[in-house]
């Protein structure tokens, strides 16, 4: 017969699952991502190295998306740990060659502040 420890044991750890950020593509004119952010990656794409940022939300998901022209002169390591909005603005074909797409223009807005509890990112 077992009998009950005098004090109550607590569990160790309190475990919970971990996912893999999801990938975010700018589809359509007017899409925005909005987050804090947390890493710059460089990570082959079709046999090219892209530059990948992820992305932090209130609620702790986490997202990337790939690296554009635009994108990459516009984010810096500079603005890791800072909230930013990237609304997706237009399209640009000014230099466009035969059979390429154009080039996504963004709006890249990032808050003058590192985000609290994001200190840690900060470059310095």
């Amino acid at each position: 017969m077992a009998t009950a420890p005098a004090t109550p044991m607590k569990p160790r750890r309190e475990m919970q699952e971990v996912k893999a950020p999801e990938q975010y593509k700018f589809a359509k004119l007017g899409a925005t991502l909005a987050g804090v952010l947390i890493s710059i990656d460089q990570v082959p794409v079709n046999g090219k190295t892209t530059m990948e940022y992820m992305f932090a939300f209130e609620n702790g998901d986490r997202i990337t998306c790939l690296g554009s022209a635009d994108l990459d002169k516009k984010i810096q390591p500079l603005h890791l740990g800072h909230w930013m909005e990237i609304r997706y603005e237009s399209d640009d074909t000014s230099f466009q060659k035969p059979g390429q797409s154009a080039m996504k223009r963004y709006k890249v807005q990032v808050d003058k502040n590192v985000a609290p509890g994001f200190e840690h990112l900060k470059a310095s």
